[in-house]
């Protein structure tokens, strides 16, 4: 075997060691990162523009990152005004925690353009969390309030 095959077999084998070490770091960080999809009733209001596409939601994203705890997103949300500044969405989640009887509020104020999300951290406890979610959107205007939704999150 010449200088330049034995060079060329070390490079196939660290590169090929390389990823699959990459591919089994990588399954492990996936599994403890899991995203949960939580479907909701769906949530319906105008947008303050009038014009604009209505504020429509029925989902929500959950990230555990400890015991009786993550972040929820709560996405599927937009704007295609693009004549005057986003208009602001005043988000209230309520939560009650069905396995121990906690309860909570949160609330959140988010800019809506396109591919809007609000962002919240869910400090429940462990159980099924029964969630609900409403909105009043407003602009310099006027304001209009959306109808709630309801959904439930597994938390560990």
């Amino acid at each position: 075997m010449n200088g330049n095959t034995f060079r060329r077999l070390a490079t196939t084998a660290a590169v090929s060691a390389g990823i699959a070490g990459g591919l089994v770091a990588g399954a492990g960080s996936a599994a403890a990162a899991e995203t949960q999809v939580v479907p909701m009733s769906t949530c319906f209001g105008l947008s303050p523009y009038i014009v604009d596409q209505p504020y429509i939601a029925s989902r929500a994203f959950f990230n555990q990152d400890g015991p009786g705890t993550g972040n929820l997103t709560l996405a599927d949300v937009s704007s295609l005004w693009f004549f005057a500044p986003p208009y602001l969405s005043d988000t209230r989640l309520d939560w009650h925690n069905k396995t121990t009887g906690a309860r909570g509020t949160l609330t959140a104020t988010t800019p809506i353009g396109m591919g809007s999300a609000v962002y919240l951290r869910l400090n429940s406890g462990p159980g099924d969390v029964e969630i609900t979610r409403s909105a009043v959107n407003r602009n310099a205007l006027w304001s209009i309030p959306t109808t709630s939704c309801t959904g439930t999150v597994r938390v560990n």
